[in-house]
């Protein structure tokens, strides 16, 4: 339940989420945002229901689905996606470029929607497609995705030698506070990476540091010259999963006065979760691999056992996704703000990208982050940064305006 307060509070309040999949279903399954669909965790009335009022869109490029060639075309049929939806429905979604901008819209009661791009590969290597995106409205790039780039390596191959993140190494992962060393494709960013952060300072364009090895990490803070944003990651002391950022990267961004957004989903929030679905995740690949050794890959044969292989893995997986609650994500939020401080941490959900707790089925359901952060103490003006004004102020920090 939402208490009179908690609902004031939170309906008055800019609640800025920094990421969201949910351009995707647009584009690849030609969804009416502009109603209830039902359907995934956003549209357009369930975020004013929920008063998600600034909302970053992702445009991630699939590196396993697209070729280099096609790389900037995809990117820019979400680009086109977002400007027809903005279009068909000015009364209610507006694009924002800088943190004014939000503060306009949000007064005129509409959503303030911005542009973001899932994974520097999308770049195709080029400066001059950088730039070509900051024209088109986006402003932030997260730097990888869980793979290495031709200029920056990915978590997944630095904690990871075969395709499964985490957990047959994760309790080896820490050890005298830094991590084993993996090989890793760059041991981090190329002098091309650098040139890459130097640009998005200079232009005004955030540096996501979601999905990056930590060696890329720590060479980003030591080339940026403007705060840096997680836009969906949490906590890795409380759930030991390599894509959550440890208590020595939420220091550095604290210093660096960027901002760390909590990612809801459940392998992200929940340590048992995660760890008992690592071990489904390992036994299914185990399972590929002997398929493979003895039947040719896209015979019928191979179809057929690896469909049956998929069916028994959700049927494992199903219940244990089901465990978390919502409450988890106040647990993440309590810790980044006991390691980095209140003024460094906001909400990235990662909606249409992840599977979220019980309680936080969809954007309409946020006012209980509200309800619990009051629940646990905090004050209002500490509750209204970590909903959106720590994200705003990243924002208006890196573009100037």
């Amino acid at each position: 339940m939402i208490s009179g307060k908690a609902r004031e509070l939170h309906f008055s309040s800019l609640v800025f989420d920094t990421h969201s999949d949910s351009l995707g279903r647009i584009v690849d399954d030609k969804e009416d945002f502009g109603t209830n669909t039902l359907k995934g965790h956003m549209d357009l009335p369930r975020m004013k229901s929920g008063n998600q009022n600034a909302q970053f869109f992702a445009a991630f490029v699939d590196s396993e689905r697209f070729t280099v060639q096609e790389a900037v075309k995809r990117a820019n049929q979400y680009f086109d996606a977002f400007d027809n939806l903005c279009i068909k429905y000015p009364e209610i979604l507006v694009q924002a470029k800088t943190a004014s901008d939000v503060v306009r819209i949000r007064k005129e009661d509409k959503i303030a929607g911005i542009l973001c791009v899932e994974g520097g590969h999308a770049i195709v290597d080029s400066l001059d497609v950088l730039n070509n995106f900051y024209s088109r409205g986006v402003r932030y790039m997260t730097l990888t995705h869980n793979m290495s780039n031709n200029w920056a390596d990915g978590i997944q191959d630095e904690a990871s030698n075969d395709a499964i993140i985490g957990w047959k190494k994760s309790k080896l992962i820490h050890e005298n506070n830094g991590w084993l060393k993996y090989e890793t494709r760059h041991n981090g960013l190329t002098e091309f990476g650098r040139k890459v952060i130097k640009e998005m300072n200079k232009i005004g364009m955030i540096i996501d540091i979601s999905h990056v090895a930590r060696k890329t990490f720590w060479d980003v803070i030591e080339t940026t010259n403007k705060p840096v944003m997680a836009s969906h990651s949490s906590a890795y002391s409380i759930t030991q999963n390599p894509r959550n950022i440890d208590d020595d990267q939420l220091k550095a961004v604290s210093k660096n006065n960027g901002v760390v957004c909590v990612n809801y989903e459940v392998t992200f929030v929940s340590n048992q979760c995660n760890q008992e679905t690592r071990k489904i995740d390992i036994w299914k690949q185990d399972e590929i691999k002997k398929l493979e050794s003895t039947h040719k890959i896209g015979s019928n044969t191979h179809q057929e056992y690896l469909k049956k292989i998929n069916i028994e893995h959700n049927k494992l997986s199903a219940p244990l996704l089901k465990q978390p609650i919502y409450t988890e994500i106040i647990d993440h939020i309590d810790h980044m703000v006991n390691i980095a401080g209140i003024d460094h941490v906001g909400l990235g959900s990662d909606f249409d990208g992840s599977r979220t707790p019980t309680g936080m089925e969809d954007c309409s359901k946020i006012p209980l982050i509200t309800q619990e952060l009051l629940n646990r103490n905090y004050t209002d003006q500490d509750i209204r940064k970590i909903l959106g004004l720590n994200v705003l102020r990243v924002l208006e920090d890196v573009t100037g305006l």
